[in-house]
C-alpha cells in the first residue's frame, strides 16, 4: 500500500512540474501583443460649390418676312364737267320802305310795399326799484257781454299790462282767461283807461303791472 501511494505522488509531482514549465514557456508568448497598425490616412479635398448654369433659350430663327403683294391700283373715273350755267336775267331790286320803329309803352315800376314796422316796446323797470307805483287816473268800466249775462255767467280776467313812461298802455297779455268774450271786454276796458306812470326818484319809467278785471252780476 505504501508503494502505491508513493507512485501516485511521484506521478502527480511530475505532471505538476511539466505543467509549470509549459506555463513559463507559453506565458511570454501569450503576453506579447502585436503592435497596432498605423491608421490609414484619408485625404479629403474641398472644392468650391458651383451653381449649375441655366441653359439660355436659343433665340428662334428669324423667319423671312413675306412681302405683301401690292394691291392693284384702281383708276378713278374722271369727273364729268358740268355745262356752264346759263346767264339769268338780272332782276331789278325792289324798293323797300324802312320800317318805322314802334314805340313800346313804358313798363310801370312795381310799387314798393311798405312793411309795417314793429313797435319797439319799452323795457320795464324792476318793481323793487320803484319810488312810486303807477296809478289809474280813469278806469273804464268793462262792457258785460250780453250773451254771458243772459246765461248768468260771471268771470275774473287777470291781465298783465305794460305801461310806458307816459302812462300809455303798450301791451296787454292775458294771464288768466275767463272766456273769449270776457277776455276781449277786459282788454278793451284797460286800453280805454288812463294811468299815471311809475317813477324812480321822480323820473318816470316803464312798468309791468297786473290788473284783475271782474265781471259780476248784480
Amino acid at each position: 500500500m505504501k508503494r502505491i501511494n508513493l507512485n501516485y505522488w511521484i506521478t502527480a509531482i511530475a505532471i505538476g512540474s511539466l505543467l509549470n514549465t509549459s506555463l513559463f514557456v507559453l506565458l511570454p508568448k501569450l503576453g506579447k501583443t502585436e503592435p497596432p497598425k498605423a491608421p490609414s490616412i484619408i485625404k479629403v479635398e474641398f472644392m468650391a460649390w458651383q451653381q449649375p448654369r441655366k441653359k439660355q433659350p436659343t433665340p428662334p430663327k428669324n423667319k423671312p418676312k413675306l412681302k405683301p403683294k401690292p394691291k392693284p391700283k384702281l383708276e378713278k373715273p374722271k369727273p364729268k364737267l358740268a355745262p356752264p350755267p346759263k346767264s339769268l336775267p338780272k332782276k331789278k331790286p325792289a324798293l323797300t320802305e324802312e320800317p318805322t320803329p314802334i314805340e313800346k309803352p313804358p313798363i310801370p315800376e312795381p310799387a314798393i310795399k311798405e312793411e309795417p314796422t314793429e313797435e319797439i316796446l319799452p323795457v320795464p323797470a324792476p318793481i323793487f326799484e320803484l319810488t312810486s307805483m303807477p296809478r289809474m287816473i280813469h278806469r273804464e268800466t268793462p262792457v258785460y257781454p250780453p250773451e254771458m249775462r243772459a246765461q248768468g255767467k260771471e268771470a275774473t280776467v287777470k291781465l298783465e299790462v305794460l305801461l310806458d313812461v307816459n302812462g300809455q298802455v303798450k301791451k296787454v297779455t292775458i294771464k288768466k282767461s275767463g272766456g273769449s268774450l270776457f277776455d276781449q271786454a277786459a282788454i278793451n276796458a284797460i286800453k280805454s283807461s288812463t294811468f299815471m306812470p311809475g317813477n324812480i326818484n321822480g323820473k318816470p319809467v316803464a312798468v309791468l303791472m297786473r290788473i284783475p278785471v271782474k265781471f259780476r252780476l248784480r
